[in-house]
């Protein structure tokens, strides 16, 4: 039996079934297996998996690589394309930003209002979202409601 631990020999069963795996760790798979069934049956495993394998079609890499130098002739920009576009950005936004305040203010109209009691929305503010609606609840839960509010103010933590 070979000093490798199945584990170890598991791990190199898939370059071993392949043909890549060194040769000194292929011998020292090929001792391990002459006396374990159970890392024989994983290297049958993995023979299988590798027979089961679909075929590259031939020709497949050149395929590959002449689609992705189409794609890259179709993607090659002139450098005047990408500066004439800033320019262009530039340009506008110059442009607006030197006559463009005269006629935004001239575009608003012009409300004036005062706020008389500034805090006054705020005491009305149960118009606005709606008043809390408490008669569904039970007398205990308004008196825990009320605790929550006492102890622990608005946010309701202590």
């Amino acid at each position: 039996m070979s000093n490798a631990p199945c584990e170890t020999v598991r791990d190199w069963i898939p370059e071993y079934a392949s043909g890549r795996l060194a040769p000194l760790e292929a011998t020292s798979v090929r001792s391990h297996l002459e006396d374990c069934s159970e890392c024989r049956a994983e290297l049958d495993l993995a023979m299988l998996i590798l027979a089961s394998r679909a075929e590259v079609p031939a020709g497949l890499a050149r395929t590959v690589r002449a689609a992705v130098r189409s794609d890259r002739a179709h993607m090659h920009r002139p450098w005047w394309g990408i500066s004439a576009a800033a320019v262009a950005a530039l340009a506008l936004g110059i442009g607006m930003s030197s006559d463009g305040s005269e006629q935004v203010e001239s575009a608003l109209p012009g409300y004036a209002f005062e706020v008389e009691d500034g805090d006054a929305w705020l005491s009305d503010d149960g118009l606005i979202a709606g008043a809390p609606d408490l008669d569904a609840l039970s007398d205990e839960a308004l008196l825990q409601f009320l605790d929550e509010l006492t102890v622990g103010g608005a946010g309701g933590g202590a």
